[in-house]
């Protein structure tokens, strides 16, 4: 089905703030997982609205979020997240790094005492569309066995780039150090569905095609050793200099059990101050056609830039709505008639 993305949106504030969370907060964070959705990457859209649901019912989530800064030193700074929501630490460290990387150069802003904070192209492709180069990364509870281990030590870990253009589209590469993030295997078990083979082992270390198997088990990282080295890196830089959590004492987001602990890294540089920012979309211009116009493997029908896809996804949902399944759907409902909203979703089509 096809959801109104404006109704979404208000839907999930609506849910927000009768978690507890103040309305300015809200519209960041509804924002963030609306445009995830939007994007296709459901794993880090509204579906989050549940699991902080139900931290808030058993008090493992400090809402309204309270983010303060702990450390301000020239081009370097520390954000608390207070464990509220990490979108709304996020946010403010975009703002953060854009202000000192404007002054420096360059700047790096660290998270430490959050929480899930969403889909990292969102923070990156802030700070690129205003003419910077943006490197974010986060470390997650332990999901991922270090390369050549058989049980999880480290999260999934993702990196995110987004570099500026001179176009709304810019270039943008959000992943995560294992092959899948682990929300697609949730996802995969949520639906009934296998995964494949190169995705997880299970238990004992062997590959599996259950993903509930696989979520006991432990997820493959990207580029074997080389994944496995970057996920590491990762949790060195978020979580142990920001003065977070760390593998393997992180805890699950999607689990009440406790604070996670979670830490994010975000590291802006001013294109100007290395050359004119016009120079550089023009070489980038050409840079991106060069890319586009190569000969294609196989049968390939274009050669897309990172980011490139989603942006276009992102634009048709803006136009057609955004597609959510129904088991998304129903779960929405249900937080609406749980905190006794009469709010409904906008349904476009089906």
């Amino acid at each position: 089905m096809k959801v109104n993305i404006d109704s979404l949106k208000a839907c999930a504030v609506e849910i927000l703030v009768a978690c507890g969370e103040a309305h300015n907060n809200a519209l960041h964070v509804a924002e963030n997982m609306v445009r995830a959705d939007a994007r296709g990457v459901t794993t880090h859209g509204t579906y989050l609205l549940t699991p902080i649901y139900n931290r808030v019912q058993v008090k493992q989530l400090e809402l309204p979020t309270m983010v303060k800064i702990v450390n301000d030193d020239s081009a370097t700074a520390v954000v608390d997240g207070n464990d509220g929501l990490g979108a709304v630490a996020g946010q403010l460290a975009v703002e953060i790094a854009k202000k000192k990387a404007r002054q420096y150069g360059i700047s790096i802003v660290l998270i430490r005492n959050t929480n899930n904070i969403g889909s990292l192209a969102y923070y990156t492709e802030q700070l690129a569309k205003e003419g910077m180069i943006a490197m974010m990364s986060c470390n997650a509870a332990p999901a991922m066995a270090p390369w050549g281990g058989a049980e999880p030590f480290m999260g999934t870990n993702p990196i995110s780039s987004s570099i500026y253009t001179g176009e709304d589209n810019v270039f943008s590469a959000d992943m995560a150090t294992s092959v899948v993030a682990r929300g697609k295997i949730r996802k995969a078990a949520r639906n009934g569905q296998s995964i494949p083979d190169d995705w997880a082992m299970d238990e004992t270390g062997k590959p599996t095609t259950d993903p509930n198997e696989a979520l006991k088990g432990t997820l493959m990282p990207m580029g074997g050793p080389k994944g496995s080295a970057i996920a590491l890196a990762v949790d060195i830089i978020s979580g142990i200099l920001a003065g977070a959590g760390h593998a393997p004492n992180l805890k699950s987001f999607h689990v009440t059990e406790g604070p996670t602990g979670v830490g994010a890294s975000l590291i802006a540089v001013d294109i100007q101050h290395f050359m004119d920012r016009k120079d550089f979309s023009a070489i980038m211009g050409h840079y991106k056609e060069s890319v586009k116009s190569m000969k294609k493997a196989n049968d390939m029908l274009e050669i897309m830039m990172p980011g490139e896809l989603e942006y276009r996804k992102e634009q048709a949902s803006m136009e057609n709505g955004i597609d959510l399944d129904e088991n998304a759907a129903t779960a929405l409902r249900s937080l609406l008639q749980k905190i006794g909203s009469d709010m409904q979703l906008d349904i476009q089509s089906s």
